[in-house]
């Protein structure tokens, strides 16, 4: 089972890598496990803290709280600023 990778710099990468390829302008982690990283299960709260982090340092997209997805539920969620 694929898991967030434990560097930092990895998981950097591959979140950016698949930001750069995805069309929407709203995403939460829960997504970017399953879709960008290939995740299985539930992400645990480390793996979603450090991809929370990620996202929060990147400077092309800004938390903007809760938001309800189809596929999964009420997510913390960030956009992306143009």
């Amino acid at each position: 089972m694929p898991m967030v990778p434990a560097n930092t710099k990895e998981l950097t990468a591959e979140i950016k890598r698949y930001l750069s390829k995805f069309p929407g302008d709203l995403i939460c982690a829960r997504q970017i496990w399953y879709e960008g990283l290939g995740g299985q299960g539930t992400p645990n709260p480390t793996e979603m803290d450090a991809m929370h982090a990620v996202l929060d340092s990147l400077k092309d997209w800004t938390s903007v709280g809760n938001v309800r997805y189809e596929k999964f539920g009420q997510q913390h969620s960030f956009k992306r600023i143009k």
